[in-house]
């Protein structure tokens, strides 16, 4: 028996409005239902318990939104592209929809092994009339001097490398106590930055107790900074020259 050809259709898809409250795997399941709404004529995997051939980027916290999350799914038959686009938006909610499709090589790396880089913009409010943009770049650089963050995920003590997970970021007043901050960040097998964890210990060095607690939970309630809001605003590899890969034009 000849083996089946497959085509492989990467997807780029936001993650917005009520919906980035869901899951990693609320998202799966319900991209899952997107694409048999959608009629496409997806593969299945062998054996005893057979389900849809699809494979996701690493997942968001919760609460974080993104125009930038991908997913692929193996079809058995070759859609174009513009009709497989115009398909998966009638089925998608407004807050997860695509954004592009295209196909990649079947012998392609999985998303999550080819994905080593993440940019993220956080909009934060410290309600404090008061703030300046000196007095958060000087919390950010105590914060990247000493390297690690300590925080809790549950009842886990864990830690975030910042001299493997942080490359850059930038800094600027948006307006009174509005700050835009931008992370240019990196992902291995090892973990990467949670940007939660990041503007928990920036609202502890804010309110003098950088070594008070840091709950990684999604969405937290801070004191010197009552409001933010996290959005992933790329996803790429680099080439050996630095230059950025994007995830469907790979080869």
């Amino acid at each position: 028996m000849s083996e089946q050809t497959l085509f492989r259709l990467r997807v780029r898809y936001v993650k917005q409005g009520r919906l980035r409250y869901l899951g990693h795997l609320e998202v799966l399941h319900t991209i899952e239902r997107i694409i048999r709404r959608a009629q496409l004529p997806y593969a299945v995997t062998q054996g005893f318990s057979p389900h849809m051939r699809a494979g996701f980027s690493s997942a968001l916290p919760v609460g974080t939104a993104s125009d930038c999350e991908w997913y692929d799914v193996f079809l058995t038959e070759l859609v174009p592209p513009n009709e497989a686009f115009e398909r998966l938006k009638a089925a998608s909610p407004v807050d997860l929809a695509p954004l592009k499709v295209g196909y990649v090589d079947v012998r392609a790396a999985a998303l999550t092994a080819f994905i080593t880089c993440a940019e993220y913009a956080v909009n934060l409010w410290t309600g404090d009339a008061s703030a300046t943009e000196s007095m958060l770049r000087e919390a950010l650089e105590a914060i990247r001097a000493q390297g690690t963050i300590a925080y809790l995920r549950g009842k886990k003590e864990k830690s975030l490398d910042l001299t493997r997970t942080l490359a850059g970021y930038t800094l600027a007043q948006a307006g009174e106590g509005h700050f835009l901050l931008t992370l240019d960040t990196r992902m291995d097998n090892d973990g990467a930055l949670r940007p939660e964890v990041f503007v928990g210990a920036l609202n502890n060095y804010l309110d003098g107790t950088p070594d008070a607690p840091i709950h990684s939970t999604g969405t937290q309630h801070l004191a010197r900074i009552p409001r933010y809001e996290v959005t992933r605003t790329a996803q790429y590899a680099l080439s050996d020259e630095g230059a950025h890969l994007d995830p469907l034009h790979v080869h």
